[in-house]
């Protein structure tokens, strides 16, 4: 099982054959995805070091996948307009994780 957004990103075109396999290797291992709030890098880093340091004291270390490292969950490298696609290897931590770090009120997604 995974979220609509984990098929979404297996099915999307990358432009080509080795970028595409590189965003299966990477997320995989956590199909559970969400595109979670984490904020803007120069406003929000707070926010951003906080859900790390939960994710890791709550769900586990995370994963590396590009250097073979497992983890029980995994944080996309972009964030956009404050979004950043998180990936959990179970539905139970990605529902969890959902809980405690919704988007603020009056931040929607674009």
């Amino acid at each position: 099982m995974a979220t609509d957004l984990y098929h979404r990103m297996l099915a999307y075109n990358y432009g080509d054959d080795e970028r595409g396999e590189l965003m299966r290797k990477v997320w995989s291992g956590h199909p559970w995805m969400v595109n979670a709030y984490t904020g803007g890098y120069s406003n929000d880093r707070d926010r951003e070091h906080a859900i790390q340091t939960w994710c890791i004291e709550n769900i586990g270390e995370p994963a590396s996948p590009i250097h073979g490292k497992p983890g029980a969950w995994y944080r996309g490298s972009a964030t956009i307009n404050g979004w950043t696609w998180m990936g959990f290897t179970n539905e139970a931590d990605m529902l969890r994780f959902i809980e405690r770090w919704p988007a603020p009120d009056g931040v929607v997604e674009h």
